[in-house]
């Protein structure tokens, strides 16, 4: 089956809105505009063959033209800015006197052409001839003894510039056409994106307001409906649906691998059905419009991975029918399209964490480095780095000095002083049922360290 085919099926396939499919690269019209670019640059000559042949010529550097001129036998290349026009000019270097490229053979017909442009392109505005009929005044050449007459300073200007290669545009005007249809369709694919991308974070902020709401009503059904909200959160951070950070697979995901992280997350939420249920009516469309953010923003990214395809195909068709090489210099211009650009994911995933992660936080963020339990309490030492008091403890006991993250002689030296008031009230607000978990840990281990071994057995004795 033929991309066209291909394209055309992934875009009804995968049931994007209309306004999308609208959207799209036209790859069947831009294939239509390719055969005319085919058809002109016959009518001039130049077929496909030729064209390779010159390219060859120009890449092999086999070339008497010194310089950077030599680099510029021929060129495609963009006209004028990109914002107002675009405008693709291919550009010859042919010899003055005949019309011919410099060193390379022509069919004669593509000669006769290159000749009728080179003496147009000349008209009243081509080098000055020195006029043969007025010869030269001969004169002696300075220290000259042998009375030889030698051409003067200007005659020798005059010869080179009559020798002087000249530049000529070769005619097309197809080729304008193409490019101007990718153009437009890719402003609108950017236009497109601008819209979908603030009406995702639209429904980010609205839900990062429901879940503030939420939160700030301190009932015990809120309480319980913020629970649920953090083992959401916590699947949702552990899946990485839109970037790994990973070593292997670091940075933005495509939509396939998106898509598979995405299912995993829902396979964890199914696990967790049962406490799901308990979220009230409007905690309940809360978590659906989470859910439908999620899914559009993955339709959005495989939108846009099918039109890069398509873009990426189209190219090398239009290069391969017309041997213009405009991949190389013209598809730069196209490609700085924002629609094109890998940052979609990473800005909605920056502010999914700035506006809903952060609202509701996550034990994760919160455990002691060492004992990978919640920092309660949590002591700050004079470096900055956070530990729970259990491990300060027993490493101030063993006399070790050194900070676990950043080896800074600051351990000893800590003191009641160095307890966090304001993250232990936060921690107590935010991790009731951990922070209890941790005092009664504390509690065992210190009366381990008083009375030994035997401390921990007797908490477990019942009283009948």
């Amino acid at each position: 089956m033929k991309f066209g085919q291909d394209f055309e099926a992934a875009l009804s396939r995968e049931e994007f809105p209309q306004e999308w499919v609208d959207s799209a690269i036209s790859y069947k019209k831009l294939k239509k505009c390719i055969k005319r670019v085919q058809q002109e640059l016959l009518s001039l000559g130049l077929d496909k063959e030729t064209l390779d042949a010159l390219w060859q010529h120009v890449s092999s550097g086999d070339t008497e033209v010194g310089g950077s001129l030599g680099e510029r036998l021929m060129q495609y290349s963009v006209n004028g800015s990109e914002k107002v026009s675009f405008t693709p000019r291919l550009t010859i270097v042919v010899d003055p006197r005949d019309g011919s490229p410099i060193d390379a053979w022509l069919a004669p017909d593509t000669r006769r052409v290159l000749q009728r442009l080179a003496r147009n392109s000349r008209g009243s505005s081509g080098p000055t001839r020195r006029d043969d009929s007025s010869p030269a005044q001969p004169r002696l050449a300075e220290g000259s003894h042998d009375g030889t007459a030698q051409n003067s300073d200007a005659d020798v200007m005059s010869e080179n510039d009559e020798l002087k290669p000249q530049t000529i545009e070769i005619p097309l005007t197809s080729d304008s056409e193409f490019f101007q249809i990718l153009k437009r369709e890719l402003a609108d694919l950017d236009r497109l994106q601008d819209s979908e991308q603030i009406q995702i974070q639209t429904e980010i902020l609205k839900l990062g307001a429901q879940l503030r709401d939420l939160k700030s009503e301190k009932t015990k059904r809120s309480k319980q409906e913020i629970e649920i909200w953090r083992k959401i959160f916590e699947l949702y951070a552990e899946a990485e649906i839109f970037m790994s950070s990973h070593e292997a697979d670091a940075g933005a995901r495509d939509a396939e691998h998106a898509q598979l992280q995405y299912s995993n997350f829902n396979q964890g939420l199914q696990k967790q059905q049962k406490e799901v249920r308990k979220l009230g009516k409007d905690a309940n469309a809360a978590f659906e419009r989470f859910l439908g953010i999620n899914a559009n923003l993955i339709r959005l990214i495989k939108f846009q991975e099918i039109n890069k395809t398509a873009l990426n195909k189209i190219m090398k068709k239009f290069d391969k029918r017309t041997a213009l090489h405009a991949r190389s210099t013209v598809s730069d211009a196209l490609i700085k399209s924002p629609f094109m650009a890998q940052n979609l994911a990473k800005a909605t995933c920056f502010t999914i964490s700035q506006e809903l992660l952060s609202i509701i936080p996550q034990l994760n963020d919160y455990l002691c480095p060492v004992c990978f339990s919640i920092s309660y309490k949590p002591i700050r030492l004079r470096c900055g780095h956070i530990f729970c008091i259990r491990c300060m403890v027993v490493m101030q006991r063993e006399e070790k000095d050194q900070c676990p993250l950043c080896r800074q002689a600051v351990v000893l030296e800590a003191t009641s002083a160095n307890v966090d008031r304001e993250l232990t009230k936060f921690m107590k607000t935010n991790f009731k049922s951990e922070v209890k978990a941790k005092q009664r840990d504390n509690e065992i281990q210190a009366g381990i360290d008083r009375w030994g071994e035997q401390y921990e057995n007797s908490q477990k004795c019942s009283v009948m």
